[in-house]
């Protein structure tokens, strides 16, 4: 069995993008020099794309934000992107900006990334997060707490479908009770 059959049959079918990693498990028997050798194969006929260093697609229509995820690990989609998103803030964004462990920009295949770097406790904990189909994305609560302890009180466009409950959970689980996320919150908390 080729290479890509045997990715073509053991791969979920919501994950778009593959690290080199990802590709160690997926396909049995491909480990080491026999996989970069029939990674560079695959891409050599066209029947992989290579995105990045060590980053793979099957085809051009993959998901952006899978991307962003797997390309600084650990991040997950948040600020300006989930607030833009949900209406939250209504100037337009077309990078997509994640929380990580590093900040950093980088542009991939014709797409802005922009990671800003986040204590650990903060990235790692999990309340606000949601994972799904290979793709973490903060919550709306979560994205404004992010924006908040990066960068300090400003101001939301719309703050009506806001859970306050969970924001001032988030405050105090992750954020340890940061003072600009207090300050919001006495401000606009109904």
């Amino acid at each position: 069995m080729s290479f890509i059959k045997a990715l073509l049959k053991s791969k979920n079918p919501h994950q778009t993008v593959f690290t080199f990693a990802d590709l160690t498990n997926a396909v049995p028997g491909y480990m080491g020099i026999k996989l970069k050798s029939a990674l560079k194969y695959a891409v050599a006929k066209n029947d992989l794309i290579r995105i990045s260093r060590g980053i793979y697609t099957l085809s051009t229509n993959y998901s952006l934000e899978e991307l962003g995820n797997k390309y600084r690990r650990p991040s997950y989609i948040s600020l300006y992107t989930i607030l833009q998103e949900n209406g939250i803030v209504f100037q337009p964004y077309t990078s997509i900006f994640l929380a990580a462990n590093r900040s950093e920009t980088v542009e991939l295949d014709r797409q802005r990334y922009i990671y800003r770097k986040i204590k650990n406790e903060i990235l790692l904990n999990p309340l606000g997060v949601n994972s799904i189909n290979h793709i973490s994305r903060a919550t709306s609560e979560r994205a404004i707490g992010d924006k908040l302890y990066l960068d300090g009180l400003e101001h939301f466009d719309n703050l009506s479908r806001i859970n306050w409950n969970l924001m001032e959970e988030l405050n105090a689980k992750v954020y340890l009770h940061h003072s600009a996320i207090a300050a919001f919150l006495a401000k606009n908390k109904p």
